[in-house]
């Protein structure tokens, strides 16, 4: 089969055309028997009035005159185009006056296919007029068979101009219908071969407008995403490349006797072995936690007593570095939540707070809070801040404020990223606020009861 019959629009095309045919062609059958029955009763109603006239014509003649003297005249008047026949009878059945095929000898042969008129003089019936069955239908039929001829005949005529009328709306429509799904066909494909496709142009608002607006939509997400996909690729491998080059280069130093295989120098390669590790750790937790894989122990968890625990454990190196770690905790509702995940998001959070707090002199609030939407922890210090766009980019992937200020362990850049996916697999959010040189304040919302 050619493949443009395939296409939508020749589809909608031949819907459109069979759904005019069906229609016309009900209307024509429907407008044929009309016209028939119609020019039928056309003719009996002719016919009654001719008869009746005739009556008229033989009942006003005797009235005058008081015989059938005149009658076989009025009757040859009265004849159909010279064609058909008429009699007439008195009233004790005897046949008076006939006029047409048979004559007077074949009129009771006749009469018996004939309708009898009753001829009334003054009140008194004085003879009937006998008049031949369906006569005007018969004597009619070649000019009646025209007619309908006629008729039909443009009757069909409008059928077929119909038809090609609808035929080339139908195209017409067809095309306009169908050009948005070409357009998106024809991006679709573009998209399938890895291309970046030409947004689909569209100014309706019906569904073929919504399903163009939601592919571009698709269109740029998946464009975003390859882009990401690819920065993640560089960001991790230029994060593991270091730490491997380090390894690399003093195993290398060692086995060529460069280094010295001491404490020292085997605990860098210890330690960036176990920051390899961490990192290979984030990297696992992020991805299981943004596809909805990291498993969650859920349990009733008060906020307030974690956040308690978890600035306990901070409070020492805090104050090894000049930095007031304090927190502020109201009564709040339980969550449902994993007790340890949220141990590793306000772990994340205070640890990411204390690089960028000034040492000494640093100072970091934890708030552990009731609201409308649930339980909120804020985490706010006095650091050097961060401008809008920085803030915007804050949770993403190995993203760093001032890679510059930052030293080998400072962190992956994944911490915040985790923060935030950790945040989402409980149905909760995270914010960032912060203006430069005037301090951070980040903040998560979990619903109560709304975990996993």
């Amino acid at each position: 089969m050619p493949s443009f019959l395939n296409s939508l629009w020749v589809k909608l095309t031949a819907a459109f055309l069979l759904v005019s045919l069906s229609a016309v062609a009900l209307v024509a059958i429907w407008l044929g028997q009309t016209t028939t029955t119609a020019f039928q009763h056309f003719l009996a109603e002719e016919q009654m009035g001719q008869w009746t006239a005739v009556r008229d014509a033989v009942q006003a003649d005797y009235a005058a005159t008081g015989s059938w003297q005149n009658t076989p005249a009025l009757l040859e008047n009265g004849r159909i185009q010279g064609q058909g026949w008429l009699m007439v009878e008195d009233k004790a059945g005897q046949l008076v006056a006939s006029v047409g095929s048979g004559g007077m000898g074949h009129g009771r042969s006749m009469s018996t296919h004939a309708t009898r008129l009753p001829l009334v003089v003054a009140g008194e019936t004085i003879g009937y007029l006998l008049v031949p069955d369906g006569n005007m239908a018969s004597m009619m039929a070649g000019h009646a068979e025209q007619f309908l001829v006629a008729t039909r005949t443009a009757l069909w005529l409008a059928v077929l101009a119909a038809l090609l009328l609808s035929l080339l709306l139908g195209t017409a429509v067809a095309s306009w219908l169908s050009r948005p799904v070409r357009q998106l066909t024809a991006a679709a494909h573009t998209l399938a071969a890895g291309q970046p496709p030409t947004p689909v142009q569209h100014t309706s608002h019906d569904e073929l407008g919504q399903l163009a607006h939601s592919f571009n939509q698709m269109a740029t997400a998946l464009a975003t995403a390859e882009q990401q996909r690819q920065q993640l690729l560089a960001d991790t491998a230029h994060e593991l490349r270091t730490p491997l080059t380090i390894i690399q280069g003093h195993l290398e130093g060692m086995l060529d006797g460069v280094f010295e295989p001491t404490a020292e120098n085997l605990a860098t390669v210890h330690e960036e072995t176990l920051l390899l590790g961490r990192l290979i750790g984030d990297l696992r937790t992020l991805s299981l936690a943004e596809t909805g894989q990291l498993p969650l122990e859920l349990r009733s968890v008060h906020m307030g007593e974690l956040a308690e625990q978890v600035v306990q454990a901070f409070r020492p190196l805090a104050e090894s570095e000049g930095v007031m770690l304090t927190l502020h905790r109201e009564d709040t509702p339980l969550v449902v939540a994993d007790y340890g995940r949220l141990q590793q998001l306000l772990s994340n959070l205070l640890s990411n707070a204390l690089r960028y707090v000034p040492h000494p002199d640093g100072q970091i609030g934890v708030w552990v809070a009731a609201v409308a939407e649930g339980v909120e922890v804020a985490v706010v210090d006095n650091g050097v801040g961060m401008t809008a766009d920085m803030a915007a980019r804050v949770f993403d992937r190995f993203w760093k404020a001032d890679p510059a200020r930052q030293n080998r362990h400072s962190g992956s850049g994944l911490g915040l990223a985790i923060c935030r996916a950790i945040v989402e697999l409980h149905h909760g959010r995270i914010g960032v606020e912060s203006t430069p040189n005037h301090g951070t304040r980040f903040v998560f919302v979990l619903p109560v009861g709304q975990a996993g």
